[in-house]
Parts: C-alpha cells; structure tokens; sequence
C-alpha cells in the first residue's frame, strides 16, 4: 500500500512539473518560476558587464534557451561554434584543440575574451549533485559555482525542482555582479 502511495506521488510529481522546457523570466520577479533555491558554493564578486560579449555553454538547446531567455549575454558559441572560429580565422598553430582546459585557454588568448559556463556532477553521502559553473578562461577561475541535488526518487529532477533553482541564481549573479542588466529590458 505505502509503495503504491509513494509510485503514485512520485508520478503526480513528475506530471505536475514540466521537463526540460525552455521559459521567460517572469516579468514580476525576473526569475523563472520556482520556488526552490539552488546551493551557491562559490560566488566571486567581479564586473560582469566587462565579461559578457561572448559566453561559451554546452551544446544543450535547453541550457542555451535559458540562458538566452536571461537576455544578458551578446553572443552565446558552443564547443563546435569555437572550433570553427578557431579555423576561420586560422588560429589552429596557436589553438590545436578546445576540447581541454588548456585549450579552452588558448581559445581566450588567440581568439577574443568570453566566459565558460559549463555542467557537471559532483557526489557526496550516496548523493548526486548537478553544478552549473562559471569560469574565467584566462586563469581558468571558477568565479560562480551553484549546484541542486538531483533527487530522482523523491522531488524528481525537472525543471521546478533543479533545473529553474540553478538558472535563477544564475541570474542572481548577473543582477549582483552587473550595472547594466535588468530583466525587465531587453538587450538590443
């Protein structure tokens, strides 16, 4: 009976929130709409408006949405996007590959200044947890560092639950570290 209970929760959970679908910031708020706060680990105070005409993010449409729906950031490239900038504007001698740190580095120094944000998964105590990373490829510091449990028995991994958290303090970073942004004007 408890195990019916629980499977039929958990699937209520799951119905009830959206997966994975790309939204605005709420014009109310500037935020995407949750009520769960995602974990800051590291949060260095920097000027962001001198770092934001190009961000380098995974090749993921969701992640590239939200980012893009942040409205903050001029030009968003992938990994492949940087290869070929690398290629078209004959940088290979200096620039091999971007497919490591170093060569992320190499990017920024041969090609033009831009930020990293990347994914990755850390684990602690039997428990996975999702970070979203910013860092500065020049001195490859991670100048923000946010992670979410990601609890796929309980509260489910969905975009309520883990994914609009990590966005949103994204964007609380951005509102903190910036003069320019406001969500409630567009960049143009």
């Amino acid at each position: 009976m408890f195990k019916h209970f629980v499977l039929s929760m958990s699937l209520l959970t799951l119905v009830a929130c959206s997966n994975m679908k790309v939204a605005q910031l709420d014009t109310a708020t500037g935020r995407f709409p949750t009520k769960v706060q995602a974990t800051v680990v590291k949060s260095e105070a920097v000027n962001l408006d001198t770092m934001n005409s190009l961000l380098l993010l995974p090749d993921h449409d969701f992640i590239k949405g939200q980012i893009g729906s942040i409205n903050y950031f001029q030009k968003m490239i992938t990994l492949e996007d940087l290869e070929t900038l690398i290629i078209q504007n004959d940088l290979t001698d200096k620039v091999p590959s971007v497919r490591d740190k170093i060569g992320i580095n190499k990017a920024y120094k041969a090609y033009k200044p831009f930020l990293w944000l990347r994914f990755d998964t850390r684990e602690q105590d039997g428990k996975k947890y999702g970070q979203f990373i910013i860092t500065k490829p020049d001195t490859l510091e991670d100048i923000f560092i946010v992670e979410q449990h990601l609890d796929y028995v309980w509260a489910g991994v969905n975009d309520q639950n883990t994914w609009y958290p990590l966005f949103n303090a994204i964007v609380d970073y951005i509102d903190k570290n910036s003069k320019t942004w406001s969500p409630q004007q567009p960049r143009s």
